[in-house]
């Protein structure tokens, strides 16, 4: 549990590849019924009485071949509940007594829902509510303060008072009876182990560094999988070092990704770790270093890790990831000219569409773009198979695909007995081409939604 991570790389900078603009393979998401069933097939009309059956079927070529229309129209929404509708609800504004609560909010962080009880993490404190008490009232059974020690050394640090609190950013059960908890703790991020019926604290506490951003408006997202944490969030005070990281692993040294590598992880919004077969995913938004020539492009991906990864050797990639990939999640109206939802926001747990496992992902349009919002599915094995296609690396101001047989052989799986570890290719070989087509897609124009809720699926 107290192992420290070595803060530099070894061996020798070996240039890393990236993906190129894929095309648009996405489809559309018509009903069921307009696809002939579930098998999508589709039968030509019977032909009208004194009409030849020639011209019906030029007809049906001249209409196939037509353009596509440009944007579909927006679906409307079932039913929209305004902040007004809220008023009729219980609500609670903090501990009584607590004026700093009373003057700051109580800027919640994370929810976990969890035997009964909703625990609710926010700056300094963890609440528990019961989800079994009268639905009339809303406060916590029990809580729990953690403050920070330090609050001058972070302002000396030139942040301000109210930045210098304790902001609880992970929760996450670490088994059937504890929860682990981190918090920026002004700035100086720690971790600690509580008991899920007491909120009494177990063990001591350790470093929060690559586990637990340092300000509390970074991204942080963090699980416990086979008994290790594994977090993706950035390692450092100036957030220049981001991190996708396994840790708390007994016996095992922690594994991280490259250090300042534009090539592995270019300033990117981690947004959901999910584990799923025998590897780890880790969906998030970045900058695209292949797209550097139209200026600072922000795209979605989805990167994956080996569970069992047991990192490379001293001479290439010691304790790095050997199977870290990632590739683009695409998300986009077709037509003539491809319009792209690029900035992801959240995703969903896998959910079961139309007997498949799936995600729903919501994305958003560029910062510098007309407002817009989407949310698009995603199969796993469609997710899954994109890792298997080509490589890409930069020849010049563009990025080519790269012979098959320059690609290190055998390709990393999870349970190869001879899996590339000290290949120097495998520190190169970073990401597939091409991008995960979307299975569905539902759009809303005008407005950038932040936060994606699924309360249910047909």
């Amino acid at each position: 549990m107290g192992t420290t991570e070595r803060t530099g790389d070894t061996g020798n900078t070996v240039p890393t590849l990236s993906p190129l603009h894929p095309p648009s393979p996405c489809l559309s998401f018509p009903p069921l019924a307009a696809r002939g069933g579930a098998g999508g097939s589709l039968s030509a009309p019977p032909a009208m009485p004194g009409v030849p059956l020639l011209f019906v079927l030029l007809l049906l070529l001249l209409v196939a071949g037509t353009p596509a229309q440009s944007f579909p129209r927006d679906l409307v929404a079932r039913s929209t509940v305004g902040l007004a509708a809220t008023a009729a609800y219980p609500r609670f504004a903090g501990l009584r007594g607590d004026n700093g609560t009373a003057r700051l909010g109580l800027d919640f962080q994370r929810m976990l829902r969890l035997n009964g009880t909703l625990f609710v993490a926010a700056r300094d404190h963890i609440y528990a509510f019961s989800l079994r008490q009268d639905k009339g009232t809303l406060y916590p059974e029990r809580h729990l303060t953690w403050e920070p020690q330090d609050r001058q050394n972070c302002a000396m640090r030139g942040r301000r008072q109210d930045e210098c609190h304790n902001y609880i950013r992970v929760l996450v059960p670490r088994d059937a009876e504890t929860l682990l908890a981190c918090g920026t703790n002004a700035f100086s991020p720690l971790c600690r182990t509580y008991q899920v019926s007491s909120l009494a604290q177990q063990g001591d506490e350790v470093s929060g560094q690559a586990r637990c951003p340092f300000d509390a408006k970074q991204s942080i997202v963090a699980l416990f999988v086979d008994g290790s944490l594994y977090s993706a969030t950035v390692a450092d005070f100036q957030a220049s070092d981001a991190v996708i990281y396994r840790s708390l692993s007994p016996g095992q040294a922690p594994l991280r990704t490259l250090k300042y590598s534009s090539r592995w992880l270019q300033e990117p919004h981690f947004v959901q770790v999910l584990p799923y077969g025998p590897y780890v995913y880790f969906f998030f938004r970045e900058v695209a270093v292949e797209l550097s020539a139209l200026g600072k492009v922000l795209v979605a991906r989805v990167a994956r890790v080996c569970r069992n990864d047991r990192g490379g050797s001293p001479r290439v990639l010691e304790r790095r990831w050997t199977s870290f990939l990632k590739v683009r999640l695409q998300c986009s109206v077709p037509g003539d000219t491809v319009f792209y939802f690029d900035v992801l926001e959240a995703v969903t747990p896998p959910q079961t569409l139309h007997g498949r496992p799936a995600v729903l992902a919501l994305f958003g349009t560029q910062p510098n773009s007309i407002p817009g919002s989407a949310v698009c599915a995603f199969y796993l094995a469609d997710v899954e198979r994109s890792f298997e296609g080509p490589f890409a690396e930069p020849r010049g101001t563009t990025w080519s695909p790269v012979p098959e047989d320059r690609v290190p052989q055998p390709r990393y799986q999870p349970r190869h007995p001879q899996a590339p570890r000290d290949t120097p290719g495998c520190r190169r070989h970073r990401v597939p081409t091409p991008a995960v087509p979307q299975a569905g897609l539902l759009r809303r124009d005008g407005t950038r939604c932040w936060r994606c809720h699924l309360w249910g699926l047909p």
